[in-house]
């Protein structure tokens, strides 16, 4: 009967302490700019547990696109959004006043995807140079997420720089696989998993690579992903900010020294993918995961990107240091 009331009391204690350490956490909101690998570092951070590590509860969305979860950072509705960088620089030109505070994915995580009716149509092969690839895009109906997203960015300017004149449509990854082999679109700008379903299943021909650098560097950007918030957020939350920055620095560290926890993380956020895909995937995605600490350069290639996207920012005032706010 006595170890009957300890065994009760015992458990009983050790209930209140898990709500008493839940009650600790502190709450926060992430929106995420696509349900894609190279935007799923939140995801793959909390499933990992590291934001609880870092004193944060975590709630995070997955969005349509960038552009989307950018209002909803705006509106007030989200704390963070983990978004590309570029979002941050044309929400500054327009008068909304919002930093970047993490690198969450470097480089550029997106690969161009063309139908094989598409690539038979302007015959040209897969292995042809870069630039007569690009040159091969004239005309053809390109989908990227948004008019503002960072493949948009990438995808037009590179193709008008090798003379080619691409038809841009806008819709959320996911559907991307179906329009493009109904013919509703000739090809489309994604990131894993969007672009190995086609390629995998041979309708469709993986046209650049942009983790393997093949567009061109002028237009490229030097984060794909980061977490991004507004400035009066991290200006009265400035230790929730270093915590949320906290839990990307100790995830890139991650990706390098238990690769297998991440990946079981990955293989548990898209049970759809087998063991090789995700073996195929982290393969290229744990670069970009490998994220290094914001600079002021990292912020001025970001500006410099969107302008040679022909996006006019009006003005030439915008400041790199003014577009981050790194914690203490």
């Amino acid at each position: 009967m006595i170890n009957k009331i300890i065994l009760t009391t015992t458990v009983a204690f050790l209930g209140s302490l898990s709500i008493v350490a839940a009650q600790d956490l502190d709450k926060i909101s992430i929106g995420v700019s696509s349900s894609s690998i190279p935007a799923a570092g939140p995801r793959i951070a909390k499933e990992m547990g590291l934001f609880e590590k870092h004193g944060l509860d975590a709630t995070i969305t997955p969005m349509e696109s960038g552009s989307v979860a950018t209002m909803g950072l705006i509106s007030g509705s989200l704390d963070f959004i983990s978004s590309a960088p570029t979002d941050v620089v044309v929400s500054n030109v327009r008068g909304q006043d919002l930093v970047s505070v993490a690198s969450v994915y470097r480089g550029f995580g997106a690969v161009m995807v063309l139908a094989k009716t598409a690539v038979d149509k302007v015959g040209v092969e897969e292995t042809a140079t870069v630039p007569e690839r690009l040159r091969a895009l004239n005309g053809l109906v390109i989908a990227t997420p948004s008019a503002t997203s960072t493949y948009t960015f990438a995808a037009k300017p590179s193709a008008d720089a090798n003379g080619a004149s691409i038809r841009l449509t806008y819709m959320a990854q996911p559907a991307m696989i179906a329009a493009l082999e109904s013919g509703a679109i000739d090809g489309f700008v994604a990131s894993a998993p969007y672009y190995t379903q086609p390629v995998l299943r041979g309708t469709g021909v993986m046209w650049i690579n942009g983790p393997k650098g093949e567009f061109p560097a002028e237009f490229s950007p030097a984060n794909a992903v980061t977490l991004n918030t507004t400035r009066a957020f991290a200006q009265e939350n400035p230790d929730v900010v270093k915590r949320a920055a906290a839990v990307f620095a100790e995830f890139s560290e991650s990706v390098t020294k238990e690769p297998e926890a991440v990946k079981a993380a990955i293989s548990k956020l898209f049970p759809e993918l087998n063991a090789e895909t995700v073996d195929l995937l982290f393969e290229t995605d744990s670069m970009g995961f490998a994220s290094k600490p914001l600079t002021e350069e990292m912020m001025a290639q970001e500006i410099s990107f969107v302008k040679a996207s022909g996006v006019d920012l009006a003005t030439d005032t915008l400041e790199p240091a003014s577009l981050m706010m790194l914690p203490n």
